[in-house]
C-alpha cells in the first residue's frame, strides 16, 4: 500500500487536491476547529481558530489564534488532562501499581541524591565528598570535622597543656635555683631534672593530637606520647629503687655507691626507654599510622582522623608503659617506711594510682568514641596522668623549698634519717626482747612482768655546764632534734644533736658521751651507716 501511496493523487468531493509525499504522508492544508457551545440553544458550533499550510515557509505553517479557543464550554483556561501532576526538582516519578505508565507519584530523592529537573525519572547520586541539600535539588560539600585549635574544646585542652608546660618549667626553675639544698639533693637531683624534662615532653606531646591530622603528625604523636611517659616512669622507678636498695642493704659499702652511681642510673633509664623506642620503630616500619577521611560514621560529615595502622602496636605501647608503672608502684609501696626526706613513696604510690585509673578508664572510652572525640579522649588521659605525676611528686617539695625553708636543712634531713635508723633498730630490739621473754616464761615459768624495752639517747650524767631551760630549748632547736617513737610493747625516745666543727671541745665531749650511750643498741651502728649512705 505504501508503494502505491507514494504516487497517488486525487481530488476529493470538496474539490481539493490530495497528494502523498515520498514517505507516504498526506500533503495538504488543514483547518483547526474548536468546538463551541452555542449560548442560545447549547448546540455545538464549529469555530475555526487556526490553520496548517504545508506549502508555507518553515516556521509559518502552523497558526493558532488562542484568543478564540474555549475549553469546557466557555473557559479559556486549559484543563489538566493528565492523571498525575508534574514532579518538581528534588523528586522523581514513581510507578503506581495497577495504573498506566502515564500515571505516577512524585517521590522525594533519598539523602545523598538529587534531581535538578522536572519529571525526573531517577535521582542522581552526589559525589563522595558531597551531600544533597535540604531540598535535594543540588549537592553541597560535606562538613569536615576534627579536633580543631579554634573550637572551644580544642582551646581548653591547649590551655591545659600550656599550663602543664608552664608549671613544669617553674618547678624545674625552682629545682635549678635551689639545687644545692638538702631537699633537692636527697631526691636525686640529676634524675629529678630528667624527670621534669620528660614531663615537659608529656605535656608537649598532647599538642600533636590537636589540629587537622596529617600523615607526619599521625606518625609522631603516639611514639612521642609513649616514649615520654616511659622516660618519666623509668626515672621514678630508678629513683625509688635506688633509695630502697641503699636502705635495705645488709652490708652497706662503697660497692653500693659504685653500683648505683649516676652513670648506671642513667643507663637503666635509657634501657627502659630503649625498649619503648624499639616498639615504636617496629610499629612505624610495619604499619605506620596515616591520616584518614572517614565517610562512614555520619553521611553528611567527613571525620579526618588518624588510622593507627595497628591497634596491637598501640596496645603494646600502652601495655609496656603500664607494666613499668606497676613495677614502680611495687617499689614505692615497699619503700613507704623510709625517712620522710627520702621517702617519696606515698606520693609516687598516689601518682601511680592516678596513672592506672586514667589509663584503665581510657581503654573503654577510646573504644566507645569516634571521630574527633577519639583524639580528645587521649589528650585528656595524657594531661590527667601528667598533672598527677607532677603534682604528687614535686608540688610538696616546691612548697617546702619556697614556704618552709626551715625544713630544708641538713640537720632536718639527718634527723629524719637517723630517726629512721633508730626506729628499725628499736623494732629489732623489742622483737628480740619479746622472744627472750617468751622463752624465759616458757622455761622458767616466770610470772613477773618484764619492763618494756627502751632506747634513750639521754645521758645518765649531768652536763658539767648546765644551761637555763629556755637557752637549752633554743640550743636543741638549733643543733638537733628530738623524736619519740611508740611501739606495741615499748616507747623509744630519740634525742639527736649535730655539732659544728667550730664548737668547743666540751660540747664535743658531751656529744660523744651521748653517742656512746646510744651505741648500746646492737643494731645502731649498722642502721646509722645505712641512714647516712644516701647523703654521701
Amino acid at each position: 500500500v505504501l508503494k502505491h501511496l507514494r504516487h497517488l493523487n486525487f481530488t476529493n468531493n470538496m474539490g481539493e487536491q490530495v497528494d502523498f509525499d515520498e514517505f507516504g504522508d498526506l500533503v495538504g492544508n488543514y483547518s483547526i476547529i474548536n468546538w463551541h457551545l452555542s449560548p442560545e440553544d447549547g448546540s455545538v458550533v464549529f469555530e475555526e481558530v487556526g490553520h496548517y499550510n504545508v506549502y508555507a515557509k518553515k516556521g509559518e505553517r502552523l497558526f493558532i489564534n488562542e484568543n478564540k479557543i474555549l475549553w469546557s464550554g466557555f473557559s479559556k483556561e486549559v484543563p489538566f488532562s493528565n492523571c498525575s501532576r508534574d514532579c518538581l526538582p528534588g523528586t522523581r516519578k514513581g510507578i503506581i501499581e495497577g495504573e498506566p505508565t502515564c500515571c505516577f507519584e512524585c517521590v522525594d530523592c533519598p539523602d545523598g541524591e538529587y534531581s535538578d529537573e522536572t519529571d525526573a525519572s531517577a535521582c542522581d547520586k552526589c559525589p563522595e565528598d558531597y551531600w544533597s541539600n535540604e531540598n535535594h535539588t543540588s549537592c553541597i560539600p560535606k562538613q569536615i570535622e576534627f579536633l580543631s585549635w579554634t573550637e572551644p574544646f580544642g582551646i581548653a585542652l591547649t590551655l591545659f597543656a600550656v599550663l602543664g608546660i608552664f608549671l613544669t618549667s617553674f618547678v624545674l626553675g625552682v629545682f635549678t635555683k635551689f639545687r644545692n639544698t638538702p631537699i633537692v639533693k636527697a631526691t636525686n637531683r640529676e634524675l629529678s631534672y630528667l624527670l621534669l624534662f620528660s614531663l615537659l615532653c608529656c605535656f608537649s606531646s598532647s599538642l600533636f593530637f590537636i589540629g587537622e591530622p596529617q600523615n607526619w603528625t599521625c606518625r609522631l604523636r603516639q611514639p612521642a606520647f609513649g616514649i615520654s611517659f616511659v622516660l618519666c616512669i623509668s626515672c621514678i622507678l630508678v629513683k625509688t629503687n635506688r633509695v630502697l636498695l641503699v636502705f635495705e642493704a645488709k652490708i652497706p659499702t662503697s660497692l653500693h655507691r659504685k653500683w648505683w652511681g649516676l652513670n648506671l642510673q642513667f643507663l637503666l633509664v635509657f634501657l627502659c626507654t630503649f625498649v619503648q623506642i624499639v616498639i615504636c620503630v617496629i610499629w612505624l616500619y610495619t604499619a605506620p599510622p596515616s591520616s584518614y577521611r572517614n565517610h562512614e560514621l555520619e553521611d553528611e560529615i567527613i571525620f579526618i582522623t588518624c588510622h593507627e595502622g595497628s591497634l596491637m602496636a598501640l596496645g603494646f605501647l600502652i601495655g609496656y608503659t603500664c607494666l613499668l608503672a606497676a613495677i614502680c608502684f611495687f617499689f614505692a609501696f615497699k619503700s613507704r617506711k623510709l625517712p620522710e626526706n627520702f621517702n617519696e613513696a606515698k606520693f609516687i604510690t598516689f601518682s601511680m594510682l592516678i596513672f592506672f585509673i586514667v589509663w584503665i578508664s581510657f581503654i573503654p572510652a577510646y573504644a566507645s568514641t569516634y571521630g574527633k572525640f577519639v583524639s580528645a579522649v587521649e589528650v585528656i588521659a595524657i594531661l590527667a596522668a601528667s598533672f598527677g605525676l607532677l603534682a604528687c611528686i614535686f608540688f610538696n617539695k616546691v612548697y617546702i623549698i619556697l614556704f618552709k625553708p626551715s625544713r630544708n636543712t641538713i640537720e632536718e634531713v639527718r634527723c629524719s634519717t637517723a630517726a629512721h635508723a633508730f626506729k628499725v633498730a628499736a623494732r629489732a630490739t623489742l622483737r628480740r626482747s619479746n622472744v627472750s621473754r617468751k622463752r624465759s616464761n616458757s622455761l622458767g615459768g616466770s610470772t613477773g612482768s618484764t619492763p618494756s624495752s627502751s632506747i634513750s639517747s639521754k645521758s645518765n650524767h649531768e652536763d658539767p655546764f648546765p644551761l637555763p631551760a629556755s637557752a637549752e630549748r633554743q640550743r636543741q632547736q638549733q643543733r638537733g632534734c628530738k623524736q619519740k617513737v611508740s611501739f606495741g610493747s615499748g616507747t623509744v625516745t630519740l634525742s639527736l644533736s649535730f655539732e659544728e666543727p667550730q664548737k668547743n671541745a666540751m660540747a664535743n665531749r658531751n656529744a660523744k658521751r651521748r653517742n656512746s650511750l646510744e651505741a648500746q643498741n646492737s643494731d645502731e651502728s649498722l642502721m646509722r651507716h645505712r641512714a647516712l649512705l644516701p647523703l654521701q
